[in-house]
C-alpha cells in the first residue's frame, strides 16, 4: 500500500497494475471539498468514483430535477414511501449543513474537477431504492414504525454542527459507536446500510481497476476501512442488488383483519338480527369516515380530498388500494401540485411546526398520514364495540 500526503483520511493501493486512491470525507466539510480538488488536480486520475448511485448522481448533475417530478404520478404509482424517505434524508442533511456548505458538495466537486480533466465519472453506490427496501424489509413491523418515526422526528430538530464536530465525522469509530448504541433488533439495518454498502462500494471501485490505470474514489469516511477490507478480494455482488420479496406472513396479514371484521359483522347479524348488524355497519361508516375526514381537515386538505378520505375510510380495511390516506393524497397532489420552490425550501420549512403545513410537499404527506391515522383510530373504536357486543350476545346465549 502506497502513501499520498493528505490532511484527510486516505488509502492507496495497487491492484491489477492500477493505482487506487480512496479518500474518506465528511459530507459537510470544507476541508474534504478542498482535498478532493487538490488530489484530482495533482494526481490526474483517469477515473473518478463517487459515493452516489446513478439516480442520485443525475439529481446532483441536474439542479432542476424537481421541476421534472410529477408528484401526482408518484402517488398514483404508490411510490410515496420512497419519495418520503428521500425527502427526509435530503431535508435532514440540509439541516446539518455548515455555513454555505451543502451535504454532498465534495461529490459535486469531484464530478466538476473530474470533468475538467476529462476523467470517467462513475457512480459506485447501490441504488438508494434498493438499500431502503432491503433495510425496511429486514426488520419487523414495529421496528419499521420506530425507525420511520425516528426519521420524521429528526426533521423537527435543527442541529448546529461545529467545525470540530465535522472533523470527528471523519472517524470510522464514530460511525461504529453510533450503530453500537442501537438496539440489537436494528443490527440488520446496520448490515444493509453500512456493511453491505462497504462490500458493494469496494467491488464497484475494484471493477474500475480492470479498465483504468489510476482510480480516485470519494467516499464517506465511515466506509473507508470496510472498503479496504473488501476490495482486496474479487467478490460477486449481484445478490446485493436483489430487492426483498414479501414473506408468507406479509402476504397473509392484509387479508387476516378483513376476514376477522367480516366474521364479526356476520356474528352480529346472526346473534343480534338485522337491525343490530345494520346499526354497527352505519357506525363503522360514520366513525371511520368522520375521523379520517378530521385527519384531512387537520392537514388543511382540499375539500375534495376531505370528502374522498371520508368515503374511502370504511372501505380501506377491505381493499388494499382504496385507503383514505392514499386517495386523499392522490387528490391533493392533483389539486395542489407543489412548486419547485416547495422542494427547494423543504429544509427551511421543516424547521418549524407550521412549516409542514406551509410547504405543499410536506402537506401532501400530512394529507397522506393523518386521514390514515384517523381511520385506524376509528377501526379500533368500532371493532372494540363490535366484539364487546358479540361477547355479550354469546354470554347471554349460553
Amino acid at each position: 500500500m502506497q502513501t499520498i500526503a493528505s490532511s484527510e483520511p486516505i488509502r492507496t493501493l495497487e491492484l491489477n497494475g492500477s493505482q487506487i486512491i480512496i479518500l474518506g470525507t465528511a459530507h459537510i466539510s470544507q476541508k474534504s471539498i478542498d482535498e478532493v480538488e487538490r488530489i484530482i488536480q495533482e494526481e490526474k486520475p483517469d477515473t473518478v468514483c463517487v459515493e452516489l448511485c446513478a439516480s442520485r448522481m443525475r439529481s446532483v448533475q441536474d439542479p432542476d430535477h424537481w421541476k421534472k417530478l410529477d408528484i401526482f404520478k408518484v402517488f398514483k404509482e404508490r411510490k410515496m414511501w420512497l419519495l418520503l424517505s428521500s425527502l427526509i434524508l435530503s431535508s435532514f442533511q440540509k439541516k446539518l449543513g455548515y455555513g454555505n456548505i451543502r451535504p454532498g458538495d465534495e461529490m459535486r466537486k469531484a464530478i466538476e474537477e473530474g470533468n475538467k480533466i476529462h476523467a470517467k465519472i462513475v457512480p459506485v453506490d447501490r441504488e438508494i431504492s434498493t438499500t431502503l427496501k432491503r433495510a425496511w424489509w429486514n426488520v419487523g413491523f414495529w421496528s419499521r414504525m420506530m425507525l420511520f418515526s425516528t426519521l420524521v422526528s429528526s426533521l423537527i430538530v435543527k442541529e448546529e454542527i461545529s467545525p470540530e464536530k465535522i472533523e470527528e465525522m471523519k472517524s470510522d469509530d464514530v460511525l461504529k459507536d453510533l450503530f453500537s448504541q442501537l438496539p440489537s433488533r436494528y443490527q440488520s439495518v446496520k448490515n444493509v446500510i453500512i456493511d453491505e454498502r462497504d462490500e458493494y462500494l469496494a467491488q464497484r471501485i475494484r471493477q474500475q481497476a480492470a479498465v483504468g490505470k489510476k482510480i480516485f474514489a470519494v467516499v464517506g469516511a465511515g466506509h473507508l476501512e470496510g472498503i479496504i477490507n473488501h476490495i482486496v478480494e474479487d467478490k460477486d455482488i449481484d445478490h446485493l442488488d436483489i430487492q426483498p420479496v414479501k414473506g408468507f406472513w406479509d402476504r397473509v396479514r392484509p387479508l387476516l383483519f378483513p376476514a376477522i371484521i367480516i366474521s364479526a359483522f356476520t356474528a352480529l347479524y346472526w346473534f343480534g338480527g338485522k337491525e343490530e348488524g345494520q346499526e354497527f355497519l352505519i357506525r363503522w361508516i360514520l366513525v371511520k369516515g368522520t375521523l379520517a375526514a378530521i385527519g384531512a381537515i387537520i392537514a388543511l386538505a382540499h375539500p375534495v380530498s376531505i370528502i374522498l378520505a371520508f368515503i374511502a375510510a370504511p372501505i380501506g380495511n377491505f381493499n388494499p388500494i382504496i385507503k383514505p390516506g392514499w386517495v386523499a393524497a392522490l387528490s391533493e397532489s392533483w389539486f395542489r401540485k407543489p412548486l419547485v420552490e416547495d422542494f427547494e425550501k423543504l429544509g427551511e420549512d421543516t424547521e418549524t411546526f407550521s412549516g409542514y403545513w406551509k410547504n405543499k410537499v410536506t402537506r401532501i404527506f400530512l394529507v397522506f398520514m393523518l386521514p390514515q391515522i384517523g381511520s385506524s383510530i376509528g377501526t379500533f373504536i368500532v371493532s372494540k364495540q363490535i366484539f364487546d357486543k358479540i361477547i355479550k350476545f354469546v354470554g347471554a346465549f349460553f
